[in-house]
């Protein structure tokens, strides 16, 4: 079992997703401070933070597709862990799964706002607070965002190719403070993502897993693995860096 440090003050969004939620499996087991946020879809942690658990854990409602919302929920989980050690950014969304020629404004607007500009003000809010004592940023990726997105969801990919800018961009300027910013780059990952936008059908699934060299989807404990990586002490010198998922995908 990879240990994070005790008593760390953990902020993750979007964690009621299948990946967030198998994170905060891994974490609660250790003596850790833990902030869950979800903006539409709380019911599911609720009963999870029910049970008892050796971590801490409380669930903010917070939009954080924006400035507003992402520095909100930033001041809310300082004021109430006393503090900030590390952020998983998790959320996401795709506005619509359409082509290209028929997103509009409106769809361009609400995929970067979710996917690029609320993961920036994210981490640029904690890295503010972290700078006396050093910190973890791990910001989400796809590991398609280097080949040009999907093709139902170009506007996602472009928001995630960018959160890989600002992952190198953080990085340098944060490194003088003892701040790691990491992205991770999920491949083809069997999650309710890919249902509920229709990224892919049940009948596709095998002729997907059979383009990976690994013969299978991933699932959210792979991704889960290298969060948990990153959250500890074993990648103190590890930062900047896009870290694929993706089972030799695209090879």
């Amino acid at each position: 079992m990879i240990v994070i440090k005790k008593n760390s003050k953990i902020l993750i969004t979007g964690a009621s997703g299948d990946i967030g939620f198998a994170l905060l499996g891994s974490l609660v087991s250790q003596s850790l401070v833990i902030g869950v946020q979800s903006y539409s879809n709380k019911e599911r942690l609720e009963r999870f933070v029910q049970r008892k658990h050796k971590a801490r854990i409380k669930i903010f409602v917070e939009d954080v597709a924006s400035q507003e919302g992402s520095t909100s929920l930033v001041d809310q989980f300082e004021d109430w862990a006393g503090g900030i050690d590390a952020v998983v950014q998790l959320s996401g969304a795709l506005s619509r799964p359409i082509s290209w020629e028929e997103i509009d404004q409106s769809d361009w607007d609400r995929d970067l706002a979710v996917n690029l500009t609320g993961p920036f003000f994210l981490a640029r809010e904690a890295i503010k607070r972290m700078k006396s004592k050093g910190g973890r940023i791990i910001l989400m990726s796809t590991a398609s965002a280097s080949h040009g997105g999907g093709p139902i969801s170009i506007g996602y990919g472009a928001a995630k190719s960018a959160v890989e800018c600002i992952t190198k961009g953080l990085a340098k300027q944060a490194a003088k403070y003892n701040i790691l910013v990491n992205a991770i780059a999920p491949g083809f990952i069997n999650t309710k993502f890919h249902t509920k936008y229709k990224k892919v059908s049940a009948s596709g699934l095998v002729k997907r897993t059979q383009m990976i060299p690994l013969k299978r989807a991933g699932n959210a404990e792979d991704v889960v693995g290298m969060i948990m990586y990153l959250l500890s002490d074993h990648s103190n010198y590890i930062t900047g860096e896009i870290l694929t998922i993706s089972g030799g995908d695209w090879l």
